[in-house]
């Protein structure tokens, strides 16, 4: 099985390397696909953001603790993709004119304060590289579980990071566009095998939610109190439907600037939805978990693939650690592209030349691939920590980018740090301290401290009365 692994990881990786087109490559071109990119290429971008490791494992898991909590992701997903249809154009009109390349780009020209580019920046990269550590560490898992052999997963993990970081390096988007059509094709498919597999092998007598509603009633309903009560709830999609439908993630960026035309951005966020059915896929063979009592506490995480390795031969296994591990890889490759633009572009000094900025582009995905694959080995629970902190920290960036699409812009970049500043404290003194009022996720409450701030700092620069000018000027 250890064999097939690394033959996939392999595949994964050709197809990335194939994806570059033409001999000459500019930063552009690296970063954002040169923005030429059709419906079809967006659409696999788009979606490669949603379906992950944390999809194909996490989904299944987080049924075996919360129940119909789980489905908090299908319906987060639903209503940003309303936000990203009335936000996704606008972003790339405002791209293609003035070539924006991230979203710090974005908010340092539109507020005319590279101060606030640059914060943006370094927010963006701390609170997205743990996606692109999960990705890896869920690779570990796949791999480690399905051969049964720990050992296996390591290797994986550093083969994996050097095929990602060798196919980016090369290819840089194209290479992402490339392995999202196969990557999401294997996903798919191992799904519906899994899918297929456990409902002709582990039928319950009396039927699925029968089982389980003798067994854990509880799960079939969202409780009012506890870790998935009502507040986390309701909270959670609310706050990762706004920063996912306000662009506020960094990995939202390079698909939506990558379009060759405003229509065909537009257009996936119709069909964007419905793809996302797939995501009940995972929650239904966790319910079947729960129903068959068998996954162990703390392997909650692997309980698809536990059911997958007790209902299917192993040649289906095979697609299933394929599609697994391309879940795994391409997020990561996107992300590292995203960290890495956000260095070259924002943090880079402003008189270097593009090839320079591309230059520093690479160099950078090289070092965070280094630094993540460190931390994957030695402290993979360090960043997966800060993972649940992602879609709470990057919310605070909703203000300034709504803000910023508004022609002209109706507020100094002062107020907007102001409010960013403040409601990222928030978020992050809730986590030090582990407070977490009512259930209600620190997102939602940071960004109330935001707007409260934001709203003061114009009020009080409204009220400050203009300097007279001094008599016969």
């Amino acid at each position: 099985m250890i064999a097939i692994a690394l033959v996939g990881l392999v595949l994964i990786a050709v197809v990335g390397l194939l994806g570059r087109r033409g001999g000459g490559f500019d930063l552009a071109a690296w970063t954002v696909g040169g923005r030429r990119f059709g419906a079809v290429a967006t659409f696999f971008l788009q979606a490669g953001e949603i379906f992950t490791t944390f999809t194909f494992l996490g989904m299944s898991g987080m049924v075996l603790g919360g129940g119909v909590a789980a489905m908090y992701m299908p319906s987060y997903l639903v209503l940003g993709y309303v936000g990203m249809f009335l936000v996704g154009p606008l972003v790339w009109r405002l791209g293609k004119r003035h070539g924006y390349r991230t979203n710090s780009d974005f908010l340092r020209h539109r507020f005319g304060s590279p101060l606030l580019g640059g914060l943006t920046a370094v927010l963006a990269i701390v609170f997205f590289m743990p996606v692109i550590q999960v990705q890896l560490v869920g690779l570990g898992t796949i791999v480690s579980f399905m051969t049964g052999d720990e050992s296996s997963g390591t290797v994986s993990i550093v083969v994996a990071m050097l095929l990602i970081l060798l196919f980016v390096l090369w290819s840089g988007l194209h290479g992402v566009a490339a392995t999202s059509y196969l990557k999401d094709v294997l996903m798919v498919v191992a799904l519906v095998v899994i899918a297929g597999g456990v409902l002709l092998a582990r039928q319950p007598e009396g039927g699925l939610f029968t089982a389980v509603f003798q067994g854990a009633r509880e799960l079939l309903t969202i409780q009012p109190s506890g870790t998935y009560g009502t507040a986390w709830y309701v909270t959670s999609i609310l706050v990762s439907a706004a920063g996912f439908g306000c662009m506020t993630l960094p990995s939202s960026w390079p698909a939506v600037l990558s379009g060759r035309s405003s229509k065909a951005v537009a257009s996936n966020h119709v069909f964007l939805p419905l793809y996302t059915m797939a995501v009940a896929i995972p929650v239904m063979v966790g319910f079947y978990a729960v129903a068959d009592a068998t996954t162990r506490a703390g392997d909650e995480n692997a309980a698809l693939l536990g059911l997958a390795q007790a209902t299917l031969p192993p040649w289906l296994l095979a697609v299933v650690l394929i599609g697994g591990a391309a879940c795994a890889m391409v997020p990561a490759a996107g992300g590292l592209i995203c960290v890495a633009t956000l260095v070259s572009s924002n943090l880079v000094p402003s008189g270097v030349p593009e090839q320079g900025r591309l230059r520093a582009s690479r160099i950078t995905a090289a070092v965070v691939s280094v630094l993540v694959l460190a931390l994957t080995l030695g402290r993979p629970d360090l960043m997966a920590d800060l993972y649940l902190l992602t879609y709470s920290g990057m919310i605070q960036l909703a203000p300034a980018n709504l803000l910023a699409l508004r022609e002209p812009v109706p507020v100094r970049s002062s107020a907007v740090l102001a409010g960013l500043i403040a409601g990222e404290c928030v978020v992050l003194g809730a986590a030090l301290l582990g407070v977490s009022p009512f259930g209600v996720n620190s997102g939602l409450t940071g960004l109330a401290v935001n707007l409260l701030v934001l709203g003061v700092a114009v009020a009080l620069r409204r009220r400050t009365p203009a300097p007279r000018e001094p008599i016969g000027a």
